[in-house]
């Protein structure tokens, strides 16, 4: 095969001596020995690598790629070496073209073992063996490391600008840069690849499958996708690796042709009979330059005697066509054309048939109708036409006796001039012999069809023309809403009075239009809104010029021819600039005072300054406390305490702290009312005496047992001052059945203790009936299981002295747990109790002790009151319960309430004492409150002002105390013995 080395744009110097040097050619390649030279022996010789002809002047020169040059300058490219005359006109042989179409075009790397024509690079000796010797361990990969240094020329080499796809894809793809659409990866020679047939670009195979997949679904033999590069819908198999030419599968990278290619010749169809003779290469086949036959223009001027084959036979010389038209009076002004010529264009003034109007007519079209009546004298001499403007003769007139015939006016009657018809006519005349003389008129409706509308004339038979049709029809108005009868010759059109109320085009708006003909229609013609929109633009300068319309404004249009500076003016945009640009990015910092007094921050900005984030220390509003480390641009706030300011009544403001006056106050008076112990409740009435009403604050009696509950109003007032209310009785429900209780452990009671459950026997054992009641139910639930956490149970409501007895008594001797709140009623609590795991049954129980007959009897269980012993001062609790938990039940005797809402746990000795009291604040007691550390008194994590505070006293008389008052317990107001004081503090 001869194949060309070349270039696109490359060729071999002329020798103007007409001889050749013998200059030795290189191999570029590795394992190569020099190429001998070849030398030419005469006229006619032929080369190794192509054939070259040279004539006896030396004027010739072989070429690397034939053009052939058409008259008018086109150029194309041919695949065949070129002989050349003296004067350099070329021409291509068709026959080498057919004989010989294993020429390759496309860039070639020179020098390159790899294209050597004929058996191998044959230029030492042996067949196809370089001199070199080669090592032992030599494969294919030193080949292909080969190929990668013959690419290196390639690289070096850049492809013109005039190269066809063809040329560009071949060198792209032989030198692997050629990038794939779909992973932007290079395409290297020994990749397996996929060429669209449609716009030839080439993907890695692996990843057209991959986005074949990706469009589809479904399986199947067939897969429907879309070129990335052309977007052309493919239905086909799944992508296969073949050559170019579609020949072989899979061909491997061979040395000898470019890469992907199987160096056969190509022949694919190219729409001609004559099939592609290059070899198989990418992209579009070059077209096909074999001759045709004959050909001219359109018009006929031009004619050649042959013509390439797959050019068009006929073809347009430009000049002007010259061809009769078909007015028969011009010629065709086209240039030359395909086809009929156009219908002439010239016009002329022409008149109607009949001769009233004239119009501008295109040549050919002279004749046309006005379409208005003719009126022309009829051959009558008084009667004039009355048919529409026609050619030709306008013929008899209609009322000719020979034309009209002997009828009557609608036609309806004939034999009319015989007496026979008298009786029938309503107007006899007789017989008529000129058209001017009158009509018979018979006596029937005229019934002819009026001209404008499907009904018939409901007059007597007349003369001339019916008129107008004077039938009543129902018509829809123009909006279609309502219905109204008029005569039906009435053009115009039937309008209501409803306004169209539709949203026009726009949608802002609404119609105002009465009876509009596209009512409930916002699309039609009447609905598009003609208003401005005059809405403010996004640049804020100008307004929006549109007809209003729906969404946003277009941008503003408006275009400046000054420049757009930053704020510093150290950054512009020069003109010309549409208005509305956002001014150049500024990286200087801004360094403006701000109005606080800080330097801005930030970088260089339009408009007013971002926030200042400095910070700060400020007073709250409230003047209460000093707000730390406050950013600047946050002013004066709320610390979040209570004002605490006082008031004109008296009370302290409860409203958070604010800025200004205080409210007005609404706490309830809080005065000690006259007539009973309780305050009033009315909102707060500074400056004016309390209202004498009946007390409505609610007291409540309890019966000895403590289960029955009584609630009433206080209802004191100065008719009825301090009412005193019988206690209620334990009723049959009250009683209940004694429980069998298990052994229990021995205990002993406080003194005081048992005084208060003397005065309430009935209570205590109410209490020991729940507390055994809750422990049998807790057994009985989970025998031989851990018992499950159980649910509180509600004691009766009690008042504080019953609170006090429920709670030690539960905490202390029955180990239950328990908790408290207080009640609706003032000085009544709600009392919760459960059973714990370490629940047991106090020996002796304290109702026996209370009942017994003799105090010596049961002093061994007694313990002396509580007055002296060590004890642990609490403050700053939300419940007594609280204390149980701190301290625990180890060693308590007791707790009592304190002053100011303290209490009291005593214990059995000041060395378990200091030990509680270090286990709570980690410190050694003193003389101060120490804030219990841990968390707060609600359980959660807070500041020391939120937790508890302890303080240990070894005695209860030690240190300066205030005298506690005595309590005011109606139901000991009698009793001789001591009562313990401060009981219903608690």
């Amino acid at each position: 095969r001869c194949i060309q080395h070349s270039f696109p744009g490359m060729s071999e110097p002329a020798d103007p001596a007409g001889k050749h040097s013998e200059a030795p050619v290189k191999n570029q390649g590795k394992g190569n020995g020099k190429r001998r030279s070849q030398k030419n022996s005469g006229k006619g010789s032929t080369s190794s690598w192509r054939a070259v002809n040279r004539d006896q002047e030396g004027a010739s020169s072989a070429n690397w790629r034939a053009v052939n040059r058409d008259p008018e300058g086109a150029s194309s490219t041919n695949w065949r070496a070129v002989n050349r005359d003296p004067e350099g006109a070329s021409s291509a042989t068709t026959a080498d073209a057919q004989q010989s179409p294993q020429v390759h075009r496309y860039p070639i790397p020179d020098g390159d073992r790899r294209w050597a024509p004929g058996k191998g690079a044959k230029n030492g000796k042996g067949k196809g063996k370089s001199r070199n010797k080669h090592k032992a361990g030599e494969t294919k990969d030193a080949r292909v490391s080969s190929v990668q240094e013959d690419t290196h020329i390639v690289e070096s080499r850049q492809v013109p600008e005039s190269a066809s796809v063809a040329e560009r894809l071949a060198q792209q793809l032989s030198r692997g840069s050629y990038d794939c659409m779909i992973c932007l990866g290079k395409v290297k020679p020994s990749n397996p690849i996929w060429s669209c047939t449609q716009c030839w670009a080439a993907f890695h195979l692996k990843c057209i499958k991959s986005w074949v997949r990706r469009c589809n679904s479904a399986g199947g033999l067939e897969f429907n996708w879309a070129c990335p590069g052309c977007r052309y819908n493919w239905v086909d198999r799944m992508p296969e690796y073949t050559c170019y030419c579609k020949k072989v599968p899979e061909p491997e990278l061979n040395p000898h042709w470019l890469a992907h290619s199987c160096g056969e010749v190509c022949e694919r169809n190219r729409g001609c009979p004559h099939p592609c003779p290059e070899l198989c290469h990418p992209g579009p086949c070059p077209r096909c330059t074999a001759v045709g036959g004959p050909g001219s223009c359109h018009c006929g001027r031009e004619r050649t005697e042959t013509s390439r084959c797959g050019d068009p036979r006929q073809w347009s010389c430009g000049s002007t066509c010259g061809r009769a038209l078909s007015c028969g009076h011009h010629f065709c002004k086209a240039r030359c054309h395909t086809g009929p010529c156009p219908p002439c264009a010239e016009t002329s003034l022409e008149s109607c048939f009949c001769g009233k109007n004239q119009e501008q007519r295109l040549c050919g079209h002279v004749n046309f109708s006005c379409h208005k009546p003719c009126g022309s004298r009829l051959e009558c001499e008084e009667h004039y036409c009355e048919r529409e403007c026609h050619p030709g003769d306008c013929g008899l007139c209609l009322r000719d006796p020979g034309r009209w015939g002997d009828r009557c006016a609608c036609g309806k009657i004939t034999n009319c001039s015989h007496e026979s018809a008298r009786s029938r006519l309503l107007r006899f005349v007789g017989e008529r012999r000129r058209c001017a003389q009158p009509l018979a008129l018979c006596k029937q409706i005229c019934g002819k069809r009026h001209e404008r509308c499907s009904h018939t004339c409901e007059k007597l038979c007349h003369e001339g023309p019916c008129g107008q049709c004077a039938t009543k029809v129902q018509r829809n108005c123009r909006c279609v809403r309502t219905k109204r009868e008029v005569v039906c010759s009435e053009v115009d059109d039937v309008l209501c009075h409803q306004v169209c109320r539709t949203k026009k085009t726009c949608g802002n708006h609404k119609c105002e239009a009465v009876c509009c003909e596209g009512f409930n229609d916002r699309n039609h013609e009447a609905h598009i809104c003609l208003q401005v929109c005059g809405r403010p633009l996004s640049c804020g300068n100008h307004t929006c010029e549109d007809f209003c319309h729906l969404g946003n404004c277009p941008p503003c249009r408006v275009v400046l021819h000054e420049a757009v500076f930053c704020a510093c003016g150290k950054n512009s945009i020069e003109p010309p600039v549409v208005c509305g640009t956002e001014p150049p990015q500024c990286d200087e910092p801004c360094a403006q005072p701000m109005e606080c007094g800080h330097t801005c921050p930030a970088k260089c900005h339009q408009g007013d300054h971002p926030l200042c984030y400095e910070p700060v220390d400020r007073p709250c509003i409230g003047g209460h406390t000093q707000m730390k480390n406050v950013p600047c641009h946050v002013g004066p706030m709320s610390c979040g305490q209570a004002c605490g300011k006082q008031l004109p009544c008296g009370h302290s403001c409860s409203s958070q702290c604010h800025s200004g006056d205080c409210k007005a106050c609404t706490k309830p008076c809080g005065a000690r009312r006259v007539h009973c112990s309780h305050n009033c409740q009315a909102p707060c009435h500074a400056g004016s005496q309390c209202e004498d009403a009946p007390c409505r604050c609610k007291v409540k009696q309890a019966c000895p047992c403590g289960q029955r509950v009584e609630e009433r109003s206080c209802g004191a007032f100065s008719g009825l001052p301090r009412p005193q209310f019988a206690a209620p009785r334990c009723l049959a429900s009250c009683e209940r059945p004694s429980l069998q209780l298990p052994e229990g452990e021995v205990v002993k009671y406080t003194a005081d203790l048992l005084q208060l459950a003397m005065h309430n026997r009935r209570y205590v054992q109410m209490l020991e009936d729940t507390f055994a009641a809750l422990m049998s139910k807790g057994r009985a639930e989970a025998p031989g299981r851990t018992p499950q956490v159980p649910s509180m149970q509600a004691l009766p409501p009690c008042d504080a002295s019953r609170r006090l007895l429920a709670i030690e008594y539960a905490r202390l001797h029955w180990r239950f747990k328990t908790a408290t709140k207080s009640d609706v009623a003032e000085g009544w609590w709600q009392v919760q109790v459960a059973p714990a795991s370490s629940s047991r049954v106090p020996r002796p129980l304290l109702s026996e002790i209370a009942g017994a007959s003799s105090m010596s009897a049961v002093s061994s269980h007694l313990l002396p009151a509580l007055s002296s012993q060590p004890c642990l001062r609490f403050a700053g609790l939300k419940s007594v319960d609280e204390v149980y938990d701190l301290v625990g039940l180890e060693g308590l005797l007791g707790v009592r309430p304190g002053d100011a809402g303290e209490a009291i746990a005593f214990l059995e000795r000041g060395a378990l004492g200091a030990a509680i009291f270090k286990k709570l604040t980690s410190q050694e007691p003193g003389q101060e409150f120490i804030s219990v550390r841990g968390q707060s008194a609600w359980g959660q994590p807070g500041a020391s002002a939120s937790r508890p505070r302890v303080k240990l006293e070894q005695t209860l008389t030690s240190g300066p105390r205030a005298p506690r008052p005595k309590p005011q317990l109606d139901a000991w107001e009698s009793k001789e013995e001591a009562v313990p004081e401060n009981w219903e503090d608690m």
